[in-house]
């Protein structure tokens, strides 16, 4: 997937309205890449686009932000048991 269609995604997602500023959304996004890839080791499209809402939603508080991400991790716990049996067969 290109930059611009998680950012087109990722607007989506958030509820994006016309004439905000996007110029900080490749930021959360690329600290969603970064985040899914040091928990996954690879990349999962709806987990950056998760990650990346969730840092964007709660950019300044650090209590919800933490509390938040923690939230998904039966996301990526269901995503890596996938990969696990998707080798196995």
């Amino acid at each position: 997937m290109t930059d611009q269609e998680y950012v087109t995604k990722l607007k989506s997602h958030i509820h994006w309205e016309e004439g905000m500023d996007d110029s900080m959304l490749s930021f959360y996004l690329a600290q969603g890449k970064k985040y899914v890839q040091n928990a996954l080791g690879k990349e999962n499209e709806w987990l950056v686009i998760m990650v990346a809402g969730i840092m964007y939603e709660y950019r300044v508080s650090e209590k919800e932000l933490e509390q938040a991400l923690d939230a998904l991790t039966p996301f990526f716990v269901q995503e890596g048991y996938s990969d696990v049996e998707t080798t196995n067969e």
